[in-house]
């Protein structure tokens, strides 16, 4: 189980402790969504979600194979909408995310802040420069192409890059075979 890397709350290390992530059946799912859906709404309420996870979510500009909707918008485009999305099961990957930060080695992620900790923000220049090694990092963790190179774009956000910037890591990520 990932560790979250924001401070909870008693009660809410209780939601958190009782929300199966890594489900590996429908009554482990269901019962976690109700537990999901207290926390979400305790996160929102004080304000504990970093705002540049929150806009991964929220903004178009964070979805870039999302052709011009934001992932909230999707759910809604699909029926789901207001408090119904902090319970629906697909929720349960952007809550992971609130929480814990990408889903990455901590050695990569902590290599990658390193080397991206030279400026306040992210050019397109740095951003080729983190490529390379956001390309290793998948093949000497045998990481799933695919799932990381989303995990490497929030990476780069949270590090200062902009969205269009940090899809050329993702898109570099995606293309390993």
């Amino acid at each position: 189980m990932r560790k979250p890397d924001i401070v909870l709350t008693g009660e809410e290390q209780k939601l958190f402790l009782s929300i199966k992530f890594d489900w590996n059946s429908h009554d482990e799912l269901r019962g976690s969504l109700e537990p999901m859906s207290l926390l979400t709404k305790c996160l929102f309420e004080r304000g504990a979600i970093p705002e540049i996870r929150i806009a991964y979510f929220t903004d178009p500009e964070f979805n870039p194979g999302g052709r011009g909707k934001s992932r909230q918008r999707v759910f809604e485009n699909n029926g789901t909408s207001g408090g119904e999305i902090i319970r629906h099961p697909h929720f349960m990957k952007y809550l992971e995310y609130f929480l814990c930060g990408p889903k990455l080695p901590s050695a990569a992620i902590d290599n990658f802040k390193k080397k991206a900790s030279s400026s306040g923000y992210l050019t397109g220049s740095d951003i080729n420069d983190l490529t390379p090694f956001a390309r290793s990092c998948v093949r000497e963790n045998r990481l799933d192409p695919h799932n990381a190179a989303d995990e490497f774009f929030k990476l780069a956000v949270e590090c200062g890059a902009r969205p269009a910037y940090a899809d050329n890591v993702r898109k570099s990520v995606r293309a390993i075979r």
